[in-house]
């Protein structure tokens, strides 16, 4: 590491109090102290405060900066753009970090730094105070100058996971979550004291109404006539001061309150101390550093479950959490930790070995000066890739399931960004979101033809957002004309891998089917050798074969989807899991039914059907015409967790699919590893997965007698059911374990960025060259003439 001059731009700095002045006071200190950088503090003048440069403490240069107006408690000054690019050029600074989310000063210092790396930290969530006017202007701000301060910054650093979540359309996708830290040496644990005391460390002016002291103060006046004893540390100050000790008076409780004012370094160390608890009930935070610091100091917290806390705090394992505003509840958890002692030291020894653990401003410096590297050297900078599939969970289907398990192992390698860009299921807004850690683009849908979601403006949509992300890698995935098409056809220079999961969509019908067939015969070749990277996802799949294809298969969840009881033992349950719309006449659910009708003789035996679409009311009525609507269960769709337990009871699965459009059955193998029986036509893939009388039973496809049969032969004969359950859940652990997929997807990934980083634009000859590094056989020079 080669030591910079790093500029930190903060609208506040000591002498002010509070969590951004602590954070970036910790962050100045060790990037000096432990990494041997030189810094330099760029801060507005305040609280008594006069513009000019100082010494800091330990010898840090502090700029500041006039800021004559004020406008709800945001300093404004004039010129702030050149006077900080005078800053960076007299000190010669490296790498520019701002610290927001205070309107204008990091805007002005991204403005500043010209061409050098810039790191953008982020403190909480949206600015919101719950009046419209004030709103309004924040949203403005959000949208407009913080939109391009984010856009300029090359990492973005989140305090927390929330603040991310609370601004997917500007962090998401881009953002580190670094929280505040602690020094354990200015916070040192100590036993916790029997005394019922209580402490409250949070700003009291009226703008931080939120921190929730006066539902503490009303909480404290039903917890005295159990503990008559029981005191209250309000550390702090502000505008509010006056009020919070009048609402003590009128509680009666003026006696239990003692209001400490501002506290630093030891003092407030100390205050930590002599308290058997901390309390914060706050309605809204990202990341309360003083919960850091009680917890550091061994002390038990009691806070709400809002904002990134939950992150910080494991009710009943590092703290209690209760709902905001419920004081009543606030009482209880804070009776419970002043009565049991046990208790209290239990929940703060789970606090201290936390904040040792993952919170020392040690660590967390480290974690930073790595986002700086990254940001002053893009051969360091995380691969974003970009998962790009027509539907996504929610919505239920094994196209859907694979693409967010492709987006998950990227979310989970330290190296890489996942984003998901795909289309809404609720009408034609964009929404964005951060789902399981990655951001999610849901785009507006004007309509859906075939069950296949179009919209004119998507083009345009990708485009943008592929910029936005920033993205390096797109991974598109296709089983019909839409959205994965297109994000090849936009990619520019990004490197593009093609997931192609169906074999011909052809259904019979003649209209559909010369759309389809043109599309298959014209329009798909050109997609394929648009991408740098094909994957069939199994051996019907339509890109299988192709020059340079490679095959990753759907998989499984082993660990998540384990055997249930024997299948002789289960229930007599048949069980059918996937989609019911008008548009997949393939997956032959009315072939099921029919089959169902012919078990007549095992009338105990029951079919469950779990999923949803336009076509249940259709099944439904077939299941009356055949008289068995009284043994037919129509679930809808399902939580995962009923989802899991109705596979490891059912003592058989059934995939009754009648075409090659359903090219795996991602279905089967999770029933596989449940260790149940499965049984499958022998259209598509499916022949692929199940081998017959070893891992399952295989059936001629639209044949309802020989259907009928072989769940006959299952519901009957326990061994066979025992059989076969076994020899499956061998065969999903042994071929369809998700790590081994993914991690073909993440070297492939980790391939393409690298000839992008290199300098390629990996097209077809450069792919043909370098791909055999990576262990991939990428498509031939016949992809591009």
């Amino acid at each position: 590491m080669t030591p910079r001059t790093v500029l930190l731009a903060s609208p506040y700095f000591p002498p002010d109090l509070g969590g951004l002045e602590r954070y970036v006071w910790n962050l100045a200190r060790l990037l000096r102290s432990r990494h041997g950088h030189r810094v330099v503090i760029a801060t507005t003048a305040s609280r008594g405060t006069q513009p000019g440069r100082y010494d800091g403490p330990d010898g840090i240069p502090v700029y500041r900066l006039p800021a004559p107006a004020r406008i709800s408690h945001t300093p404004v000054g004039p010129h702030w753009s050149r006077r900080l690019h005078s800053i960076i050029e007299g000190e010669r600074a490296d790498l520019v970090n701002a610290h927001a989310p205070v309107p204008l000063f990091a805007d002005a210092a991204a403005r500043a730094c010209g061409a050098l790396p810039f790191v953008l930290t982020y403190h909480t969530g949206r600015m919101r105070k719950g009046r419209v006017a004030p709103d309004l202007v924040c949203a403005t701000y959000e949208r407009t100058m913080l939109a391009r301060t984010a856009a300029r910054a090359q990492e973005i650093v989140c305090s927390s996971d929330c603040v991310a979540a609370e601004l997917p359309a500007l962090f998401g996708g881009r953002s580190t979550t670094i929280s505040p830290g602690v020094d354990p040496e200015s916070f040192p644990a100590s036993p916790v004291p029997d005394a019922p005391r209580i402490v409250f460390v949070g700003s009291l002016e009226r703008a931080a109404a939120h921190k929730g002291l006066p539902d503490l103060l009303r909480a404290l006046a039903s917890l005295t006539p159990a503990f008559p004893d029981v005191h209250l540390d309000v550390v702090g100050t502000g505008s509010a001061a006056v009020d919070h000790e009048a609402l003590a008076q009128r509680l009666g409780i003026a006696p239990h309150v003692t209001f400490q004012g501002r506290l630093e370094g030891e003092d407030l160390a100390a205050a930590y101390r002599d308290a058997r608890v901390l309390a914060l009930p706050t309605h809204f935070d990202s990341f309360p550093c003083v919960l850091v610091e009680a917890m550091a100091c061994g002390r038990p917290v009691v806070t709400t479950h809002v904002g990134g806390i939950p992150s910080l705090v494991t009710h009943d394992g590092n703290g209690l959490l209760v709902a905001p505003g419920s004081e009543e509840r606030l009482a209880e958890a804070l009776g419970s930790v002043l009565a049991d002692h046990a208790l209290a030291q239990r929940l703060g020894s789970a606090g201290h070995e936390y904040v040792a653990r993952e919170l020392t401003w040690e660590r967390q410096s480290d974690r930073t000066v790595d986002v700086f590297d990254r940001a002053s050297d893009r051969s360091r900078r995380a691969c974003t890739v970009a998962v790009v599939a027509p539907n996504y969970p929610p919505r239920c289907g094994g196209v859907e399931h694979y693409a967010a398990r492709v987006a998950r192992a990227v979310a989970e390698d330290p190296a890489m960004r996942a984003a998901v860009i795909t289309a809404s299921t609720t009408g034609w807004r964009t929404s964005v979101g951060i789902e399981h850690g990655v951001p999610v683009v849901r785009l507006g849908t004007w309509a859906r033809h075939l069950n296949t979601p179009v919209s004119p403006l998507w083009p345009l949509q990708l485009r943008r957002w592929l910029h936005r992300l920033r993205v390096d890698v797109v991974n598109a995935h296709a089983p019909a004309p839409g959205l994965g098409d297109l994000a090849v056809a936009v990619s520019g220079k990004r490197p593009t891998v093609m997931t192609y999961h169906a074999g011909s969509m052809l259904q019979g019908h003649k209209d559909v089917d010369l759309l389809v067939h043109a599309y298959e015969r014209h329009v798909l070749p050109r997609v394929f050798r648009r991408a740098d990277a094909l994957v069939a996802s199994s051996p019907v799949s339509l890109a299988h074969g192709r020059p340079g294809a490679v095959q990753i298969t759907p998989g499984v969840d082993v660990e998540r989807f384990t055997p249930g009881p024997p299948a002789s033992a289960r229930p007599r349950t048949v069980l059918y899991v996937g989609r019911m719309d008008r548009a997949s006449p393939w997956k032959g659910i009315d072939v099921l039914l029919r089959a169902f009708a012919a078990l007549s003789d095992l009338p105990e035996a029951r079919l469950r059907l779990v999923g949803s679409g336009d076509a249940l009311a259709e099944h439904r009525a077939l299941a009356e015409r055949l008289g068995i609507i009284d043994r037919v269960e129509f679930t809808g769709r399902v939580p995962e967790d009923i989802l899991l337990s109705a596979m490891r009871n059912a003592a058989v699965l059934v995939l009754p699919s009648r075409t090659a459009a359903e090219s795996f059955g991602m279905v089967l193998v999770e029933a596989m590893a449940c260790g149940t029986p499965v049984v499958g036509s022998d259209a598509g893939g499916i022949p692929h997965v199940i081998t017959d009388g070893v891992t399952g039973l295989l059936f001629p496809h639209d044949d309802p007698d020989a259907l009928a049969a072989a769940c006959r032969r299952l519901l009957r004969d326990g061994e066979l059911a025992d059989r076969l359950g076994g020899a499956g859940r061998c065969r999903a652990v042994e071929r369809y374990a998700w790590p081994a997929l993914t991690d073909q997807y993440l070297r492939l990934f980790r391939s393409l960025a690298a000839d992008r980083d290199g300098g390629q634009s990996m097209r077809p000859a450069t792919a043909s060259r370098r791909a055999p590094r990576a262990g991939f056989a990428l498509p031939s020079a016949r992809r591009r003439p």
